[in-house]
Parts: C-alpha cells; structure tokens; sequence
C-alpha cells in the first residue's frame, strides 16, 4: 500500500485527513503482517512489536488530530457565514447607552450633538 499524492492539490484539511488515514492503515497492515510472520516472540520481535505499536498509536493519534482539525475548520467556517454584525443594533444600543449617560449627568456633560 503507498501514500497517492494528487497532483496539483495543496495540503488541505481534507487532504490531510486523507493522508493520516492512509498512514493509519499502512500502519495496520504492517503491523498485521509481522504479527503474521512470528509464531514466537523473541526478544528482537518483540522490540519489532513495539515499534510497530510505537507507530501505529502515532498514525491513529494524527488521523484523529486531523479529523478534529477538520471539524474545527468546519465549525469556524459555518459560524462565520452566519455571524453577521447587525449594525442597526449596534447603533440603537449605543444610542441608549448615551441616553443613559445623558440622563445620568455625572462630572461632565456629553455633548447633545448627532448620534
């Protein structure tokens, strides 16, 4: 199994994903191929056992990483189509708090000027 790379394409959150799944199952079919070849563990295999779990726990921590990036991409990227800055709000809210100001006098006085 080898990584494909599609030409053209710059690293995106999609292709990322696609990369560490790959490398995920990479990971799993090497490790399921040495658990195929050893009957016996002997202390050499058993250093290849762990550095095949060494990497496949690597491979399933940056699939998982990726997929959640992704997600937070697409979070952010719905929350700000639909984040709008309501101007008109905007502006009767600070024509409020300038009315309270007003109302209020204190030490100095706002100017009645336009709002």
């Amino acid at each position: 199994m080898s990584i494909e790379h599609p030409p053209d394409t710059g690293p995106t959150p999609e292709n990322m994903v696609s990369y560490s799944e790959q490398l995920l199952s990479l990971s799993i079919a090497r490790l399921t191929a040495l658990l195929a070849t050893h009957d016996d563990i002997t202390p050499a295999a058993a250093r290849e056992f762990g550095d095949e779990f060494r990497a496949l726990r690597k491979a399933l921590e940056i699939a998982y990483h990726e997929r959640a990036n992704l997600q937070k991409l697409k979070g952010l990227e719905a929350g700000a189509a639909s984040a709008g800055l309501d101007t008109d709000a905007a502006r009767d809210e600070i024509r409020r708090r300038l009315a309270r100001l007003r109302t209020a006098g204190g030490g100095g006085e706002l100017p009645a000027g336009p709002e």
